[in-house]
C-alpha cells in the first residue's frame, strides 16, 4: 500500500464570474469545484512531475 503523502491548499483569486461558471460545470457534472479544478490541472501537473523527474536525473541527484 502506498504511504499517504502530505497535501497542502493552494488557494487562487479569481473574477466572480468564472468562479460561477466554475460552480455550474461542477454542479452539471456532479463533483465539487475542488475536484473539478484537480482534474483540470492534472494533466499539467503530469508532465511537470515528469519534467522535474527528468531534470533530477541530469542532475544527478540521486
Amino acid at each position: 500500500m502506498k504511504p499517504l503523502e502530505i497535501r497542502k491548499q493552494i488557494s487562487i483569486f479569481i473574477s466572480l464570474s468564472d468562479w460561477k461558471a466554475i460552480r455550474a460545470e461542477a454542479a452539471r457534472q456532479k463533483i465539487p469545484m475542488t475536484e473539478l479544478c484537480r482534474r483540470w490541472m492534472r494533466p499539467e501537473m503530469s508532465r511537470l512531475l515528469r519534467r522535474n523527474e527528468a531534470a533530477d536525473g541530469r542532475n544527478g541527484d540521486d
